[in-house]
């Protein structure tokens, strides 16, 4: 095999950007899902924050989560429904509008994070090589937000080339190219009917220490939903 026909064969055996990241969008959860987590937040200096939920998703457009626990917070719940997100605060018996940059539960991850599961959706991708990532063959990707409403305007993104296309690390940056936090996703085990990446730890770049853990301890693939449940009203009902 002459060198030259071995890289058009390396070219054409390597899926284009935009498939890699899409595979790597639905490798944790699928399009329609059921689970529930666990959410540690770190902070230098003071306990631990413990919290237990449930979340359901229905496309990258519609998202619901709850806490279970601990009891004093149980029932608050945020919403995603096309580009709005909401939160209810049972204690005040008020549903109220947040924004996709705002912290999701006092963490580090956003709630654009949290809900804009698609990266797809946000961000235009380049496959810039291929590079060794914690013993994993990985691509790496540069994300450009497509507009100034995403969270972050640039994300280099690490994605398992092994055909699991499972994502391993992401970094995020503002417009004036600075690091904001990165994220490492680890831990693959079976979880409901396929095995998957089950750990998602975010660091912050800006308080050294600050960390969030999110754990997914259980995972239902493909329930049917009724996109009824995604309103505000439903939110406030506790549906």
């Amino acid at each position: 095999m002459t060198p030259t026909f071995a890289l058009c064969a390396l070219l054409a055996a390597t899926p284009d950007a935009t498939e890699i990241l899409r595979r790597a969008d639905t490798a944790i959860l699928n399009e329609q899902a059921i689970y529930t987590l666990r959410m540690t937040v770190v902070r230098p200096g003071k306990a631990d924050r413990l919290v237990e939920m449930k979340g359901w998703r229905m496309g990258d457009l519609r998202g619901l989560v709850r806490y279970t626990a601990p009891a004093k917070e149980r029932g608050t719940a945020y919403l995603r429904n096309g580009d709005s997100t909401y939160l209810f605060l049972p204690a005040a018996e008020k549903v109220v509008r947040v924004g996709p940059k705002q912290n999701f539960g006092g963490g580090d991850f956003s709630n654009g994070d949290i809900f804009r599961l698609s990266l797809v959706s946000d961000y235009v991708p380049t496959l810039v090589g291929e590079e060794a990532l914690d013993g994993q063959r990985a691509y790496k990707l540069e994300l450009k937000a497509k507009d100034r409403k995403v969270a972050y305007d640039r994300v280099t993104y690490w994605v398992r080339a092994d055909g699991t296309f499972f994502p391993l690390r992401a970094e995020y940056y503002t417009l004036s190219g600075r690091k904001l936090k990165w994220l490492t996703v680890r831990d693959v085990k079976k979880l409901g009917r396929r095995e998957r990446p089950v750990t998602m730890v975010m660091e912050n770049a800006l308080e050294p220490g600050a960390t969030t853990t999110l754990v997914f301890l259980t995972i239902e693939d493909d329930p049917k939903l009724d996109e009824r449940m995604f309103t505000p009203a439903a939110l406030e009902r506790g549906e």
